[in-house]
C-alpha cells in the first residue's frame, strides 16, 4: 500500500503537467500564399441597354494573395488573424439589348474587366476536430474586412456607348468566411469561401456627359492557399 501511495504521488505531477499543457495558450506565426476567384451575387448593372441578365458571362480570372498571420491556440480551439495582400481580377461580357437578335454583322460585345489591389483582414475562430502530432484538420469561420486601394485599380470598358466610363468602388467591404484547414507537420492547406455582406460598388459614371448609373453587387470569394506555421 505504501508503495502504491508513493507511485501515485510521483505520477500526480505528470498528470498536472499534462492538464496544464492542454490549458496553455500558445502563440504561433506563419505565412501562406494562395489563389482566389470572385463571383458576384445577383448583380444589378444597366447602362443604355447594356445589362446583366442570364446571358451575361462572368470570367473568373485567378487572383493571388500573400498573407502573414498570427494564431492564438488553447487545446483544440484557436483564434487567428492575418493581413492578406492580394490582387483580384474579374471580367464581364454583356448582352446589348439595343441590337437586333438577327444581324449579318457580328456585334461588338460590351466587356468590362477589373483588377484591384487590396488587403483582406479576417478574425477567425477555429476548432481542430482532428488533432494529432503529425497531422490535423480544422474548421474555422469569422468576419473579414477587405480594404481596396481604389486609387490603383485598373478598369477597362470596351464597346460601350460611352468611352469614359469608370466604376467607383467601395473602399471597404465586409464578408463572412468559412474554411477547412488540413495540416501535415508544419505545412497546411486552406480551402476558404467568403460570403459578401456589403456592396462592392457605389456607382458607374460617365464624367464627360455628367451621368451616373447605379450598380449593386456583392462579391463572393473562393480561395485556396498553402502555408507554413511555426
Amino acid at each position: 500500500m505504501r508503495n502504491l501511495i508513493i507511485y501515485l504521488f510521483l505520477l500526480l505531477p505528470l498528470c498536472t503537467n499534462a492538464q496544464e499543457s492542454k490549458r496553455r495558450i500558445r502563440l504561433n506565426a506563419g505565412v501562406k500564399v494562395g489563389f482566389q476567384a470572385i463571383t458576384y451575387n445577383d448583380p444589378t448593372f444597366e447602362i443604355e441597354g447594356y445589362t446583366f441578365n442570364e446571358n451575361t458571362i462572368q470570367s473568373n480570372k485567378i487572383g493571388y494573395t500573400l498573407a502573414p498571420f498570427l494564431r492564438l491556440s488553447r487545446g483544440r480551439y484557436y483564434i487567428q488573424t492575418e493581413a492578406a495582400f492580394g490582387i483580384t481580377r474579374h471580367s464581364f461580357d454583356f448582352t446589348d439589348t439595343r441590337q437586333s437578335s438577327v444581324s449579318d454583322i457580328e456585334p461588338n460585345i460590351p466587356e468590362y474587366t477589373l483588377k484591384t489591389y487590396c488587403v483582406q483582414v479576417p478574425l477567425l475562430f477555429g476548432y481542430e476536430f482532428i488533432k494529432q502530432e503529425k497531422y490535423g484538420m480544422s474548421f474555422f469561420t469569422g468576419p473579414k474586412t477587405k480594404f481596396v486601394f481604389t486609387a490603383h485599380d485598373e478598369q477597362l470598358f470596351k464597346h460601350f456607348a460611352y468611352d469614359d466610363l469608370e466604376e467607383v468602388l467601395e473602399k471597404k467591404t465586409y464578408y463572412w468566411e468559412f474554411g477547412l484547414g488540413v495540416k501535415i507537420y508544419n505545412v497546411f492547406f486552406d480551402f476558404v469561401y467568403d460570403l459578401g455582406l456589403t456592396d462592392a460598388s457605389e456607382f458607374i459614371r460617365a464624367p464627360k456627359v455628367n451621368k451616373e448609373f447605379k450598380t449593386k453587387r456583392k462579391d463572393n470569394i473562393l480561395s485556396f492557399s498553402v502555408g507554413m506555421i511555426f
